[in-house]
């Protein structure tokens, strides 16, 4: 269950094989079905959703693990998310995440959208126009999990999204278990605009990382509203004083990271360990995004414990280029 090929199998479009083995199909009748999304609203979808827009990367990513087809989606910064391949190769392009085509949408063929609340509430009535629409965010890893299998409900996959969670569960207590004992600090940063902002574990992303057994020198922060508001924004000074064994960054935008001389004396820079990650690693909620992070980020954490996982080239961890 947990060789690192079942990501390989979705990509290429093997995953009713695997569903097969961990669940059931959809049974006839199984609709109308009643979610309630994360705006708190309850949507009651009438019959099986065949056509599905995808706002929210995670939907996109579960449709994909279900071996169902996306119309539509969104891409980020122009891009779709590369880690899901050729799986959503012919998915029409519905625009930016934070500012989707309604103009196009309107002229499609739509029963149900899911989209990001953070992003797309503010547009439900237009979009409702269109079909069925729910929203989720899973800023952290219970919100994520419920917004799965909620999502799951909605595509008339409930039993077949609660098998994944509870398997990816699974395989992150196998991956804590063979982890070395002496544990590895790790800092997540979002580089935007030469600004780096530091994940606390409030933060899905650095929750994944911690699941390894790893140490987060930014800790929880308790005073945070919401969890997608935990985060630090650091300074060169910071990072020194943090000195962190690895350093894992999402580089909004692509290209090269912002150079600072203080960065050469970082313990992560000195050993080569300062990685440019990919997308996914910012918006992790989908169940094929959640394990190529899991299990990328405990092979560049602990090498000679993990190996790297099966998965898209263009997707892969690279080291950091710094714009000198």
């Amino acid at each position: 269950m947990h060789d690192g090929k079942t990501l390989r199998a979705w990509l290429a479009g093997g995953a009713a094989l695997v569903l097969a083995a961990i669940a059931p199909g959809v049974q006839a009748g199984s609709f109308p079905v009643t979610v309630q999304d994360d705006r708190g609203i309850a949507v009651t979808i009438e019959q099986q959703p065949k056509h599905v827009a995808a706002l929210w990367m995670a939907a996109a990513d579960l449709l994909v693990a279900l071996d169902q087809p996306v119309l539509g989606i969104t891409t980020y910064e122009g891009r779709r998310p590369v880690y899901l391949d050729d799986a959503v190769a012919d998915a029409i392009d519905l625009g930016d995440i934070t500012a989707p085509n309604l103009e196009l949408m309107s002229t499609l063929d739509i029963d149900l959208t899911a989209g990001m609340t953070h992003y797309n509430a503010p547009y439900a009535e237009e979009i409702e126009k269109f079909g069925g629409f729910v929203t989720f965010d899973g800023f952290d890893l219970d919100t994520s999990l419920s917004a799965i299998e909620r999502l799951g409900a909605a595509l008339g996959a409930a039993e077949q999204a609660k098998a994944l969670n509870a398997d990816f569960l699974a395989l992150a207590d196998e991956l804590a278990a063979q982890a070395p004992a002496e544990p590895h600090s790790v800092v997540f940063i979002w580089s935007f605009q030469d600004t780096l902002y530091g994940y606390q574990d409030n933060i899905l992303t650095a929750q994944l990382i911690g699941k390894l057994g790893t140490r987060n020198p930014l800790g929880f922060n308790e005073d945070a509203e919401t969890p997608d508001n935990a985060f630090v924004v650091l300074e060169a000074e910071d990072l020194l004083a943090l000195d962190p064994d690895v350093i894992l960054m999402h580089i909004s935008h692509g290209g090269a990271a912002k150079y600072n001389p203080a960065y050469e004396r970082l313990t992560a820079y000195k050993s080569g360990r300062i990685y440019s990650v990919g997308h996914q690693y910012s918006q992790p909620s989908g169940p094929i995004a959640r394990e190529l992070v899991l299990r990328e980020a405990a092979h560049l954490i602990y090498p000679e414990t993990f190996p790297a996982p099966d998965m898209p080239d263009l997707a892969r961890a690279t080291p950091v280029e710094f714009a000198r």
